[in-house]
């Protein structure tokens, strides 16, 4: 019995595909299996593509949009303030303002009510 499982993992062909999250954002490469009953096609999984996703960019990652790979503004792990009233902001977090009530995820275009520049501190303010 060993031997044929052995024999089967020899003759097993992969290829690397490349997976994104459920907003499209690229994760990393997986791999996928060629079906035993059809050959020459592969177990891709969900969200996964054949095409490899640009290499990422300071500032930017790679997002699948409909048939291809595009860069997205990536603002994932930096600080951002709320314009209005300086407020450090949580991504995803509910945000209430002039506008009404908005959030945003770490990705894409920054929206108007968010900035990057930090808040001036309370001393410089005072003079």
């Amino acid at each position: 019995m060993r031997a044929s499982l052995a024999y089967f993992l020899e003759m097993t062909v992969q290829k690397i595909v490349y997976q994104a999250d459920f907003n499209g954002l690229y994760l990393c490469p997986v791999t996928a299996n060629e079906l035993a009953l059809a050959p020459g096609v592969f177990n891709i999984p969900y969200g996964a593509y054949e095409e490899a996703p640009p290499a990422p960019i300071a500032g930017k990652c790679p997002r699948r949009v409909g048939n291809a790979w595009v860069m997205v503004a990536d603002f994932r792990t930096t600080p951002l303030w709320m314009v209005e009233t300086g407020a450090q902001y949580t991504l995803g977090e509910l945000a209430y303002g002039g506008d009404g009530e908005a959030s945003y995820p770490g990705w894409g275009d920054l929206p108007p009510w968010l900035t990057d520049v930090p808040p001036a501190p309370a001393d410089d303010l005072e003079t």
